[in-house]
């Protein structure tokens, strides 16, 4: 009997192979993180959208570089009251005709050029804002669909074997050659298994999911990643202050939150310029309805500002500015927190990264995986110490790579921090 029992665990370990895994089939489209920015940049409704913004926002400034345009009025002759003859314009008719153009005075048409100068860069900024978000969660979604799937192809490995395993215990329970208890908890290990690859699949759906509302596709993607597009992701050249106070006057929302500023400060002397009438300048021709027949006069015309001198505008106008500056100094803090944040996140994990060497590790692992395999083949370990190795090496996997996950996020999270491209290769 224990010479069966034997040959029968040592037939199922053979089936093992931890030692390399084969490829987890999959009929995801292969890509890399290169392939899908791109892709993004062209195929995102949400970039397009902000672009046309951006475009109709410039057309306004050519708008507001034009001139009012002249108004015409004239007067056709109706007789009197004693004789009345419509459309009397004839010889001895009359007929009247006033041309008049508004002249802006106070720079009225500058300050509104400027106006629409500022809020065309302030769509700009809009679009550099949108395209930093969206592109820290482009990445963070391909980075996890990476991890996730490094993972999986573990898990999915495990479990092919483990299936073996149970599929020859329960020909030797029937026989009477194991334990019944052995095989329920060979049975209980696989259940746990599949629960974890059932998990982390629905995270990578997730992952999926978003990827393909960001490029607008319906195709599911398996992330290629070489180590050398990981070599950037470094703090070595890289110093604090300058995050700060670059993060403080260039990131796109600071830069949103200074234009609103700089808007508060043009509209206060828009609102200001126009308590100061326009000017009305114009030509008049009557025909035979004044002292002389065939007169031509020059118009000229501008409103009196008894009532109103635009008070309450100026007013809210000057307040308008002190919440904006207000808001831009939390703009400010705000962003600089956040690089701060993000910069220690990194150091902390950079300091377990660089604390010992996970591939090494991964590689020791294996080793010891194998040689528990070897030693519960030979009787020298019991079921449930392989189990606890068998769980063991399914948690390595999945923390070493949520772990090399959660480190390359971190400085996709200091590039959305910062607002810049620190880690190009």
């Amino acid at each position: 009997m224990r010479t069966k029992r034997m040959l029968l665990l040592t037939a199922c370990i053979c089936c093992l192979g931890f030692i390399q895994p084969s490829q987890a089939q999959t009929s995801s489209q292969p890509i890399t993180l290169q392939a899908v920015e791109d892709s993004f940049l062209l195929k995102n409704y949400s970039l397009l959208a902000q672009r046309y913004q951006v475009d109709a926002a410039k057309a306004l400034i050519r708008q507001a570089k034009m001139w009012n345009n002249p108004s015409f009025s004239s007067v056709l002759g109706f007789g009197s009251t004693d004789k009345l003859k419509p459309f009397n314009v004839g010889s001895g008719g009359e007929t009247q005709y006033t041309i008049d153009q508004l002249i802006q005075l106070a720079g009225k048409r500058n300050k509104s050029i400027q106006l629409a100068a500022a809020a065309a860069k302030m769509s700009e900024a809009n679009f550099d804002e949108l395209v930093r978000t969206l592109r820290l969660q482009l990445r963070e979604n391909f980075y996890n669909i990476y991890y996730q799937q490094q993972t999986e192809k573990v898990l999915k490995e495990q479990l092919e074997n483990l299936q073996k395993i149970v599929d020859a215990y329960v020909t030797a329970d029937k026989k009477g050659a194991v334990a019944h208890s052995d095989l329920i908890r060979l049975q209980a290990l696989q259940v746990g298994i599949e629960n974890d690859f059932a998990d982390l699949k629905q995270q990578e759906l997730e992952s999926q999911k978003n990827l393909q509302q960001l490029l607008h596709t319906q195709d599911f993607y398996e992330a290629r990643l070489q180590p050398a597009d990981l070599v950037s992701y470094s703090l070595d050249k890289i110093q604090l202050q300058p995050l700060l106070d670059s993060a403080a006057q260039n990131r796109p929302d600071v830069r949103i939150a200074d234009m609103e500023y700089q808007t508060a400060q043009l509209n206060y002397r828009l609102q200001k310029s126009l308590a100061v009438p326009d000017l009305h300048l114009g030509a008049t021709y009557d025909k035979q309805g004044s002292y002389v027949n065939n007169f031509v006069g020059l118009t000229l015309g501008i409103d009196l500002p008894v009532w109103n001198r635009n008070q309450g505008n100026i007013r809210a106008a000057q307040l308008q500015i002190g919440s904006e500056k207000q808001q831009l100094l939390q703009q400010q803090s705000i962003a600089q927190t956040e690089v701060l944040n993000a910069y220690q996140r990194i150091i902390a994990l950079e300091k377990r990264y660089k604390g010992f060497d996970l591939h090494q590790f991964q590689g020791e692992f294996d080793t010891l995986i194998d040689e528990v395999a070897k030693n519960f083949s030979k009787g020298n370990i019991s079921l449930l110490q392989f189990i606890d190795y068998f769980n063991s090496y399914s948690d390595n996997a999945k923390n070493i790579n949520k772990f090399l996950s959660n480190r390359v996020n971190a400085y996709e999270e200091l590039n959305y921090a910062t607002g810049q491209e620190l880690f190009k290769n």
